[in-house]
């Protein structure tokens, strides 16, 4: 039997983040060739280790050049481009709007959305190529919500990758180019931990209770199941989804 993903190509973006890991671990089980792109060199080759079906490629996908080098990589290593995954994200400073800095304001915008607006911008030709494929970005529970009130820019661009996600999958589904936006709540990762240390200074493990107090399933998600959910919306199972935002929370945020 075939593999659900096999002779996909797939560019991954933030693959050196919890998710993005396990994301690049999923999809290449399931049978696809992937660029994976982080800024880590040291998960990079991890990634790369896992085989031929991997290639690592260091990059910064709110640079221009940097995006567009993705999908020509994809190209011209494996003659196409079927799935992209829009990983790439950053929270910033922890501060109220009026205690932030704009470079701070600049620095989360460049990676959050001009990095997913430039991946999307190359990858939709080269998708549009082989008669269409799948784009997921990565929002927020904060882009579906106010969100803390010391993470202002966060939640501001987790919003406007849920804009992205609609906009262009009304202007592209004739197309066959499917575009979906993930909302992970807490997912069990490095950057939580980051989140959580920095918003609850002192005992990290009293600042968990405190989050997990909040989820109704009363646990945090594993990033393993984040990347089931990516694969799903990868595969032609899914090819009349499109402009839909998932929710992967514990019923953190739900409608």
């Amino acid at each position: 039997m075939p593999l659900p993903l096999e002779n996909k190509v797939a560019i991954v973006t933030g693959a050196t983040g919890g998710i993005g890991v396990a994301t690049v671990k999923r999809l290449a089980a399931d049978g696809a060739n992937i660029i994976a792109s982080g800024r880590n060199t040291q998960r990079l080759e991890e990634l790369a280790a896992i085989g031929p079906e991997v290639i690592a490629q260091q990059s910064d996908v709110s640079y221009d050049g940097d995006a567009r080098a993705l999908v020509e990589r994809a190209e011209s290593e494996f003659g196409r481009l079927d799935v992209l995954f829009n990983g790439a994200g950053i929270v910033g400073e922890n501060a109220l709007i009026e205690d932030q800095s704009l470079e701070n304001f600049d620095h989360v915008m460049a990676v959050n959305v001009t990095g997913t607006f430039l991946t999307m911008k190359y990858a939709i030709p080269a998708l549009r190529k082989n008669g269409g494929g799948a784009i997921i970005n990565v929002s927020s529970a904060a882009g579906v919500q106010g969100g803390r009130p010391t993470m202002p820019v966060y939640c501001a661009s987790k919003h406007a990758v849920i804009g992205l996600t609609r906009v262009g999958a009304k202007a592209h589904a004739g197309e066959g180019i499917r575009i979906n936006a993930i909302v992970p709540g807490q997912i069990d990762t490095g950057m939580l931990a980051a989140v959580e240390q920095d918003a609850f200074p002192g005992d990290l493990v009293e600042a968990r209770k405190r989050v997990l107090g909040g989820i109704p399933a009363g646990r945090y998600g594993e990033p393993d199941e984040v990347a089931a959910l990516v694969a799903f919306l990868c595969r032609d199972d899914a090819k009349f989804i499109s402009g839909s935002i998932y929710t992967i929370d514990g019923a953190l945020t739900p409608f």
